[in-house]
């Protein structure tokens, strides 16, 4: 099965609320896969999810950083723009550090606690 169709398996389950088998793809060798699962935690709002984001926002690889950030946003908890001020002043890639400015002002402006 090749990423475009795991990535449409990882979206799938993110629809169902599958949590733990999307997490499970945040920890594949493949950093498309990985940063597809961020991106797909976004709409999980369960600590889980969160708690997942959180690690992958710490990720070596660029593209899951950058997606763990936004996913971040769009999740909208207050608890995580801490997480994406950290990662905003030790990133030097100048495309993060305006996704986590980004994030920050939907998680300031998000309803969610």
């Amino acid at each position: 099965m090749g990423n475009e169709r795991k990535i449409e398996k990882i979206n799938r389950l993110a629809e169902k609320k599958k949590t733990d088998k999307v997490i499970k793809y945040a920890s594949s060798k493949d950093p498309e896969l990985r940063a597809a699962a961020a991106s797909a935690l976004s709409g999980i709002c369960v600590d889980e999810s969160y708690n997942e984001l959180v690690l992958l926002i710490r990720d070596p690889e660029l593209s899951v950083r950058k997606a763990a950030v936004v996913a971040l946003g769009d999740m909208g908890r207050k608890a995580g723009a801490d997480h994406v001020r950290h990662v905003m002043t030790h990133e030097t890639d100048p495309e993060i550090i305006k996704l986590c400015q980004t994030a920050i002002t939907k998680i300031i402006n998000s309803d969610v606690r």
